[in-house]
């Protein structure tokens, strides 16, 4: 990562995304492949317009509130990810698709990730 992305970097932690991607996704339990998708994250938002960047940041520093509201008090960092794309009832993240931008910040955050990952290990398999 570059310098620079601390508001970023401290907005994603804050998000509690990252235990929900370590236990939705074995590889990214991997030090190096949560950190090339942390990266990829961040590079990718850092191209942002600094509103767009600001909002998002907003958005995931709210997403433990909000998963809080939305599921009747039940915390992020145990969040099930069956139903992460809206379907279940309401359960997991999907709880999140009733209020706006939510959804979007979870889907989109996570395809980076997991891109990032495959990116950095594939990119290490290169240089081999």
């Amino acid at each position: 990562m570059r310098r620079g992305s601390g508001p970023m970097l401290a907005a994603l932690r804050a998000s509690g995304l990252r235990s929900y991607w370590r236990r939705q996704y074995p590889v990214l339990r991997e030090a190096p492949a949560m950190a090339a998708a942390e990266a990829h994250l961040l590079n990718t938002l850092r191209t942002l317009p600094l509103t767009q960047r600001a909002g998002y940041a907003a958005v995931l520093r709210m997403l433990p509130l909000a998963y809080r509201l939305t599921t009747g008090g039940r915390s992020l960092h145990h969040a099930a990810g069956s139903d992460a794309n809206g379907a279940g009832g309401g359960r997991g993240l999907g709880a999140l698709t009733v209020l706006p931008g939510f959804r979007e910040v979870v889907r989109s955050s996570t395809a980076l990730a997991l891109l990032g990952a495959l990116d950095g290990r594939t990119g290490r398999e290169a240089a081999r």
